[in-house]
């Protein structure tokens, strides 16, 4: 019998704030609790690795690129809901 995965908490820098982002929890609630706004975001094509982590986190499809290619964020489709900075483990997501 397997033991299912265990999920652990996410730690990310937002504006100078570190944010625990706990398994389950949104990016964007546990950055309104804590009173930080969530700045337009782009990604550093020297930091991604093309793994599409970005891509499945988005929910609303902004961040685009091809497997083992930079990708990018759309800035007319982003909401800054802050998802694709808990999944992307490259650092690739800055501030824009």
């Amino acid at each position: 019998m397997t033991e299912a995965k265990k999920q652990k908490d996410v730690v990310i820098s937002l504006n100078g704030v570190q944010l625990v982002i706990p398994p389950g929890a949104k990016v964007k609630d546990v950055a309104a609790a804590a009173g930080v706004e969530i700045p337009a975001l782009k990604v550093d094509p020297a930091k991604c690795k093309g793994c599409q982590m970005c891509t499945k986190a988005c929910e609303t499809g902004a961040i685009s690129g091809n497997k083992k290619e930079p990708h990018s964020i759309d800035q007319a489709l982003c909401v800054r809901c802050g998802e694709c900075l808990a999944r992307c483990k490259q650092g690739a997501i800055i501030p824009a």
